[in-house]
């Protein structure tokens, strides 16, 4: 019995922390799914979009990157043109002090030291719902409650390894991956 609870407790810490491929790559319109473009000109960006591809384990999905309100906004697309999430990009401290708190009380579990690199809002949600998200509008924390997907650079042992971590709106932890080594390559925004 207790080998089959240490099984399970190591099969469940396998699975929980995945390493985690990608690769991010500047695209021209014409390659994007006509209905991402679409969602795009129809929600009405000022500035200039720009459009990539990221490639994964989990397959190949299309971005839009764009500046609004001063924030760094990326609009994320399934191959067919399905809106995925969006994730506007802030400062840690701009979170809410109890889920800053729980954060950082997990990470210090979690590492001998570390450093958030990247702190994005992260929705999900149905096109209507993204789009009363990000513009602010009333009426969208009804219907979709914040995720926070950090990049952190912890230290455990002797060595620096990068981390993204996926945070529900409490601060509670949702995922956790490893990053491979070659993640640094992938285009900042």
């Amino acid at each position: 019995m207790r080998f089959l609870a240490i099984i399970f407790l190591l099969f469940t810490l396998s699975v929980f922390t995945q390493e985690k491929f990608e690769r991010e790559y500047r695209v021209d319109k014409d390659k994007v799914p006509r209905n991402s473009l679409h969602i795009i000109k129809k929600w009405g960006f000022k500035e200039k979009v720009k459009w990539y591809a990221e490639e994964s384990q989990e397959g190949k999905t299309f971005e839009a990157k764009v500046y609004y309100q001063s924030q760094k906004h990326s609009v994320e697309f399934s191959e067919k043109g399905e809106i995925i999430d969006v994730e506007i990009k802030v400062d840690f401290s701009e979170l809410n002090k109890k889920v800053q708190t729980q954060i950082k009380g997990l990470l210090s579990e979690k590492f001998k030291r570390f450093k958030i690199k990247k702190t994005q809002i992260q929705y999900k949600g149905d096109e209507g719902e993204l789009y009363k998200a990000v513009f602010k509008l009333a009426g969208h924390h009804e219907k979709i409650r914040p995720n926070y997907e950090l990049i952190v650079k912890g230290k455990r042992e002797k060595l620096y390894v990068g981390y993204e971590f996926l945070f529900n709106s409490n601060g509670v932890l949702i995922k956790e991956w490893k990053l491979a080594p070659q993640h640094h390559i992938n285009l900042e925004f």
